[in-house]
């Protein structure tokens, strides 16, 4: 069950991969609330767009591979870069420049390459429970970023 419905909802398309979003409230700043990895949907801050789409305009969306987004299958698709072009993208389809990035997890890493490569369009970030590793393994995302 929804805490709350949204206002609009729709999907952004990139490179093929169909990206769901929604909108929640109408303040002036926006907030921006990233996934915490592909394992988890945007329900995941059900809780909280409830109570912060009473003052601010609340922007949620399901990343590659999980709820109403597509589930591409190549391992290469999760690619930092991308993911964070996903986050751009929403942003552009929904009409904002500057938001504060929300992230749990993953989406701290998420938030601080966005916040990195892109600070004319961060108002702030909040991480919570951080995950950036930053040991130098090819894995790492802020090593592909």
């Amino acid at each position: 069950m929804r805490a709350r419905q949204p206002d609009r909802s729709g999907t952004v398309e990139r490179d093929g991969v169909s990206i769901a979003y929604e909108v929640h409230g109408h303040g002036e700043v926006t907030i921006l609330m990233l996934p915490a990895w592909a394992i988890a949907d945007s329900r995941l801050w059900k809780a909280n767009v409830a109570h912060l789409a009473r003052r601010f305009r609340v922007v949620t969306y399901d990343p590659r591979g999980n709820g109403a987004s597509d589930r591409p299958t190549d391992p290469a698709s999760q690619a930092a870069s991308l993911l964070v072009g996903d986050a751009l993208a929403v942003l552009d389809t929904v009409g904002v420049e500057r938001a504060v990035l929300v992230g749990n997890s993953f989406g701290t890493v998420l938030a601080f390459l966005l916040a990195a490569q892109h600070p004319d369009r961060v108002l702030g970030t909040v991480m919570i429970g951080t995950t950036i590793n930053l040991d130098g393994r090819s894995d790492d995302p802020l090593a592909n970023a």
